[in-house]
């Protein structure tokens, strides 16, 4: 079963209780255990948290991310540390070499705009023009073949407006926020480097390991949307649906897995490929049509 991802919207006041996050808003109170809690989403500014709270977040591995004035994400809290290996791992980390950084990153794109394509053709559009760039991906894809695929499939997928500006603007930069907050939690729990990408190597960015990983993830977001019409204002209602995104089917190795079960595996595979100095023993996500997780 998925870990839950927790999203306080309205006032609410939260501390640690016997090893259980307990929540209190109004007259209710509910108590989870930190064990069951994969991402903590605090999008009101009236939340309060206590310090004690904060520590068994940590200590648990969980990730606590911040919205701003716009209630779009703004922040990620995550422990340091969290893998007892962490020194080995980053050790092995920082010792990839240049060709095998190129060529992950190359399975990484490719994945993406396969999936890509999936979203397109799930939504009754045509994954032509888009699918056509999984061969020509070379090696670290020197000539930016994911740029070029992006560029035709938003072109392709909205039709009012675009990636950038438009009604599919804000719910997809909400759900990639939400994406991004658990693929962080799961590498910084895996005791990777987080600012130390493989591709993204921006010195202001803390998460370039992150922004690599969560690539072949984001058209599990762009299907939410559209399938689910979520286009327009952000409303608590859309908001509840981005947020289990963790929760949705895609199929890793052969398997259907939830989400945040792929990330998890996806992580652990990374580190063989790196011990391995084997690039292809990285697993990556395919989509799916939308299906939520059931343990029935």
């Amino acid at each position: 079963m998925p870990k839950r991802t927790i999203c306080i919207q309205s006032p609410a006041k939260l501390s640690a209780c016997d090893k259980a996050l307990l929540i209190i808003q109004d007259e209710r109170q509910v108590r989870v255990p930190f064990e069951d809690i994969w991402v903590v989403i605090l999008e009101t500014h009236q939340a309060q948290i206590t310090t004690a709270a904060l520590s068994q977040l940590a200590d648990g591995g969980i990730g606590v991310m911040l919205c701003g004035d716009d209630h779009m994400p703004n922040g990620l809290f995550l422990p340091l540390g969290a893998h007892s290996r962490h020194a080995d791992i980053v050790e092995n980390q920082l010792a990839i070499s240049k060709p095998m950084q190129k060529r992950l990153w190359q399975r990484i794109v490719k994945a993406k705009i396969t999936n890509q394509a999936s979203v397109l053709e799930l939504c009754g559009k045509s994954p032509c023009s888009v699918g056509r760039y999984v061969a020509e991906v070379k090696s670290g894809d020197t000539d930016n073949r994911e740029g070029a695929a992006a560029a035709a499939y938003f072109k392709e997928l909205i039709d009012d407006g675009n990636r950038r500006i438009g009604p599919y603007s804000g719910p997809l930069n909400y759900g990639y926020n939400i994406l991004r907050a658990g693929v962080a939690r799961a590498a910084v729990a895996g005791g990777w480097l987080v600012s130390r990408g493989l591709n993204h190597h921006n010195e202001l960015n803390a998460f370039n390991l992150v922004d690599d990983l969560i690539e072949p993830f984001r058209p599990l977001v762009d299907l939410i949307v559209v399938k689910q019409h979520l286009a327009g204002d952000l409303t608590h209602e859309k908001k509840i649906v981005l947020a289990s995104v963790f929760e949705r089917l895609v199929k890793l190795d052969g398997r259907l897995v939830t989400s945040q079960t792929a990330i998890e595996l996806m992580l652990v595979s990374l580190k063989a490929a790196v011990y391995d100095a084997d690039y292809s023993e990285l697993l990556l996500p395919s989509i799916v049509p939308l299906q939520m997780f059931s343990d029935e």
